[in-house]
């Protein structure tokens, strides 16, 4: 896995964007840019420093043939993307979902409620889809 993409992912994991991360760790968004962009690598002290930042190594972020563990929600934003489709939509309703199941604001009823609707939901889709 190349360097701009554990970036990405470790900052998405901190929600942590990319302008504010650049300042965190002294250096331009232009230069983070083509970091993000696989258009250049950092500096060693640099990478240091961004390493640093997101509690992981240097060695890490730039060996490329070093994979990372990603989540099952990264799984599948990953595979809506690698289907060349806008994983926006995908992306707000998780953000949505997580923070409606774990803002407290639903009871536990409620929550079980919400799940046999999305279950009924996916259930209808794959009905539809078969015809």
């Amino acid at each position: 896995m190349k360097m701009n993409e554990k970036l990405d992912i470790l900052l998405n994991r901190k929600r942590i964007r990319r302008v504010d991360f650049a300042e965190s760790v002294g250096i331009t968004y232009r230069a983070f840019a083509y970091y993000m962009s696989d258009t250049r690598r950092p500096r060693k002290s640099v990478l240091e420093r961004i390493a640093k930042e997101l509690d992981v190594t240097p060695e890490f972020l730039a060996d490329d043939n070093i994979d990372m563990e990603l989540t099952l929600e990264e799984h599948f934003i990953k595979r809506i993307t690698d289907r060349g489709n806008d994983p926006t939509a995908a992306m707000k309703f998780l953000a949505q979902s997580r923070g409606l199941l774990a803002g407290n604001s639903l009871s536990e009823e409620d929550k079980s409620n919400l799940m046999r609707c999305l279950t009924e939901i996916y259930e209808d889709s794959l009905k539809n889809g078969k015809k």
